[in-house]
C-alpha cells in the first residue's frame, strides 16, 4: 500500500466542510475552535487575552486529549467531518499523514513573517513537500550535557568536554569502581534515535537524502557516531551495558540520579529529577563532532489549521500569528516549562524571569541556535525504528556499527518507498 491514509482522503473527499464549524455569527464575528493538550489554565489564558484584543475573531479551546493520543482523535474527527479550525500541540512527523487528508491549509504566505524569526532548526520542522503544513508553538525541548561537579573535581577535570574525543577520555577518566564515566542509552526507542541523530549531523552526516526518498545515515559520518556510542559501552567499559530505562522512559535518568555514572545528555524535563536527587550537576552544550559543530536536537509542537472555507481559515491563522508574537510565545514556554521558539522571545519578562530563577535555562536555549528538528517525512516513524532497533543490537554486541547501520538503512529504504 503506497498511502498510509488513502482511505482517509476518500472519506474526506465525501465529506463537506461545513458541518464542524462555529462559523460566522449575525453580529460578524467569526469564531473558531482550537483543541489542544496543554492544561486548561493555559487555555483560559489564551481564550480570555486573544478574545480581549480581537474583535472580528473570538476563539474557543478545547483540551482534547493528552498529546500522545492526539494524532488518532484528529484522524477520527477528520473521518467524520467533526474537526476543528486548529489543532495545537502535534507532533510534525504526523503532519504528512494529516496533509494527505487534503484538509491541512497551506500557510507559507499567511505566517511568513512569525515563521521566519523561529530559529531555523524548529522552523525546518513544519515544511513538507514545498507546504508549510503547521506553525510551531513555543515552549520547545532540547537537550545538553549534564556531569557531575564533585565526580569531576575528583577525576581533576576542570571543564566539561568540548568535543567527543574529550567525552571519551573524560567518561574513561571518571569510571571508578562501579560508577561508569557517561550513560549511553539502552533499549529499543526512540529517545535513543533522537539522541543518536545529533552525534550523526555533528560529524557532517544526514537522516535522509534530500529529497527524502532514502536513509543517508549509513555512512563514514554515522559509523564514526556509533563507533563512539559502541566503544564506551563495549571496549572502554565506560558506560553501563544494561539499560536504565524506567516507566517507559528510555532516557537513563535514573543512572545519573542514583549516581550510577557522571555524566548524561539529558532534557530539561529531568531537572526536576536530579534536584530531587541532590546531584551537585553543571550543564553543558553537546560536544562537538567531527565537523567541530554541535548540532542539537528540538522536539517541537505545532499548530495546524484545518480548511473550513476561506474566512475561517483566515481568522485561523490571524489567531496563529498572534500566537507567534514574541509576548504570547513568552508566556507559553514560561507555562509549559519548555524554551522560546524564536529569539525574540528571549528579552521579554517571563523568559527573563526564568533565566533569573534557573542557572541552566542560558544552556539550554543556547542551545536552540544549532539545532535541528527531525524530518517532516510519512515514513519517519518506521525510519527511527529500524535505526534505534540496530543501534541496540550494536550496543549489546549482536553487530558491529557499520553492520547495524547498513541493516537500519535497508528497512528504512523499504519503509520510505512505501510511502512515496
Amino acid at each position: 500500500m503506497r498511502h498510509l491514509s488513502g482511505l482517509l482522503v476518500v472519506l474526506l473527499l465525501a465529506c463537506g466542510t461545513a458541518a464542524c464549524g462555529v462559523g460566522t455569527g449575525d453580529d460578524g464575528v467569526e469564531r473558531i475552535t482550537y483543541w489542544s493538550a496543554s492544561q486548561q489554565s493555559t487555555l483560559d489564558w489564551i481564550d480570555s487575552h486573544f478574545n480581549a484584543t480581537h474583535r472580528d475573531v473570538q476563539v474557543h479551546g478545547e483540551y482534547i486529549a493528552s498529546a500522545d493520543d492526539l494524532t488518532a482523535k484528529e484522524i477520527s474527527a477528520l473521518k467524520t467531518n467533526t474537526y476543528p479550525n486548529v489543532v495545537i500541540g502535534q507532533d510534525p512527523s504526523n503532519l504528512p499523514l494529516l496533509a494527505e487528508s487534503r484538509k491541512v491549509v497551506d500557510l507559507r504566505r499567511a505566517l511568513k513573517d512569525v515563521t521566519d524569526r523561529l530559529y531555523p532548526g524548529i522552523r525546518q520542522s513544519v515544511f513538507s513537500g514545498g507546504r508549510q503544513l503547521g506553525f510551531p508553538i513555543s515552549g520547545v525541548g532540547n537537550f545538553v550535557l549534564f556531569y557531575n561537579k564533585a565526580d569531576f573535581a575528583a577525576a581533576g577535570i576542570t571543564r566539561a568536554p568540548q568535543t567527543w574525543p574529550e567525552l571519551i577520555a573524560d567518561a574513561k577518566k571518571l569510571t571508578v569502581g562501579k560508577r561508569y564515566g557517561i550513560y549511553i542509552p539502552l533499549g529499543a526507542s526512540e529517545w535513543s534515535s533522537y539522541v543518536w541523530e545529533t552525534l550523526l549531523w555533528s560529524n557532517g552526516g544526514e537522516l535522509l537524502s534530500k529529497d527524502g526518498r532514502h536513509a543517508a545515515f549509513d555512512s563514514p559520518a554515522g559509523v564514526q557516531a556509533l563507533t563512539w556510542w559502541t566503544d564506551l559501552v563495549r571496549q572502554e567499559k565506560a558506560a553501563p551495558s544494561t539499560s536504565y530505562a524506567q516507566a517507559g522512559s528510555y532516557d537513563g535518568a535514573p543512572a545519573f540520579a542514583g549516581h550510577d555514572v557522571s555524566m548524561i545528555i539529558e532534557g530539561q524535563f529531568a531537572l526536576s529529577v536530579f534536584k530531587d536527587a541532590k546531584i551537585d550537576f553543571g550543564v553543558a552544550p553537546l560536544p562537538a563532532g567531527t565537523t567541530g559543530k554541535a548540532i542539537g536536537a528540538v522536539g517541537v509542537g505545532v499548530a495546524s489549521v484545518f480548511d473550513k472555507g476561506a474566512r475561517a481559515n483566515r481568522a485561523a491563522e490571524t489567531f496563529l500569528d498572534w500566537l507567534g508574537q514574541p509576548r504570547q510565545g513568552a508566556y507559553l514556554a514560561s507555562s509549559n516549562g519548555g524554551l522560546p521558539s524564536s529569539p525574540d522571545q528571549i528579552d521579554q519578562p517571563l523568559v527573563r524571569k526564568q533565566i533569573a530563577q534557573d542557572p541552566t535555562y542560558t544552556t539550554f536555549s543556547d542551545q536552540l541556535k544549532s539545532s535541528r528538528s527531525r524530518p517532516t517525512v510519512l515514513a519517519y516513524a518506521a525510519v527511527s525504528q529500524a535505526l534505534y532497533t540496530q543501534i541496540d543490537a550494536a550496543l549489546r554486541g549482536r553487530l558491529s556499527p557499520q553492520a547495524a547501520l547498513h541493516k537500519a538503512a535497508q528497512q528504512a529504504d523499504a519503509a520510505l518507498k512505501e510511502t512515496q
